[in-house]
């Protein structure tokens, strides 16, 4: 008897968790391990994460032990492009860093899940919010969470990661980042289940995001990830090759980033390893300096009731209006 099949597609996430109880038709393209053998990893951000690098055809092969999520939510060999928020989305981070956890353990079979959104600033990633992208409206946040809890029901959530924050550069959102983006990590840790799982955030390149707003941005990520809602790690970019647009990274770069970005993942599980809880032990917390502070004009756009942490964080005076 032929079942539904799963689709999970942008904008449509009441969808995707209708579909979820019936299992595509066909089962999966691939062969998954046990549940606790299949390693998630979230791929999670915007264009530099999904990657616009260009993919070198004679080297793109699968790893055996390494799959993705495609679009229609189905398990599949993984190759470069890994995401789909654009027709000729190219090579990111995600692809290197799966094989690199791979290798590190030979039992392990590594699946990841591609939510990245170019173009996407923090603001629309919350719950409701959309996104236009081309023809397609997204729902950056929602669709993440359709998508990697029925990655969970056939697997363990090992590591997200988190690339993003070049339009509100652009857009000189940056102070409401540090309200935004530690509110999105606390959201998002509840909704994924995703406690003491390591969160490695890679910086902005320091040409898309120079001076004042990429210094709030580039604070606010090592902030969130390491203190406020750790475990993680935060991983300045270096000053690579960009492609011609001079925003994305070309695909050389972005292996050498998921390097980066393998190493801070390696670093905070063996710290987790010593000790499980360790990031629950942060006594001194940061906060945001005095001449940083949320302008009067910018103030409507903050949410009145904060978790405590982050009103802390983002207003160590109080308010001020």
């Amino acid at each position: 008897m032929k079942s539904a099949k799963l689709v999970i597609m942008a904008g449509v996430a009441s969808a995707v968790m209708a579909c979820a109880a019936a299992p595509a038709e066909g089962a999966s393209a691939v062969k998954l391990p046990s549940k606790d053998k299949f390693k998630i990893v979230v791929l999670a951000g915007q264009s530099n994460m999904a990657g616009r690098g260009k993919i070198d055809l004679n080297d793109n092969r699968p790893h055996p032990r390494v799959v993705m999520l495609n679009r229609e939510g189905k398990w599949v060999p993984c190759v470069d492009p890994v995401h789909f928020d654009v027709n000729g989305s190219g090579v990111g981070p995600g692809k290197a860093f799966g094989e690199a956890l791979a290798d590190s353990d030979p039992s392990i079979t590594v699946g990841l899940v591609p939510c990245a959104i170019g173009g996407s600033p923090i603001s629309v990633w919350e719950p409701g919010k959309s996104f236009q992208k081309g023809k397609t409206v997204w729902h950056p946040y929602d669709d993440m969470v359709a998508r990697v809890t029925k990655a969970k029901e056939q697997g363990t959530l090992a590591a997200i990661l988190w690339h993003q924050g070049e339009s509100d550069c652009m857009r000189r959102c940056g102070y409401l980042y540090q309200v935004k983006f530690p509110a999105f990590v606390e959201r998002m840790r509840r909704d994924l289940g995703a406690e003491g799982v390591p969160l490695i955030v890679g910086g902005l390149h320091p040409k898309t995001c120079p001076g004042w707003f990429g210094n709030i941005l580039a604070r606010t990520h090592k902030d969130t990830c390491e203190k406020l809602y750790g475990p993680g790690l935060y991983v300045p970019a270096k000053d690579w090759p960009l492609e011609a647009d001079n925003i994305h990274y070309t695909g050389a770069a972005q292996r050498d980033f998921a390097k980066l970005y393998f190493a801070a993942y390696k670093e905070v599980a063996a710290r987790l390893a010593k000790e499980p809880d360790y990031w629950k032990k942060i006594e001194s917390l940061p906060s945001v300096p005095d001449n940083c502070v949320v302008p009067a004009d910018q103030m409507q756009s903050v949410p009145e009731n904060l978790p405590e942490r982050i009103e802390k964080y983002a207003f160590p005076k109080g308010r001020r209006r």
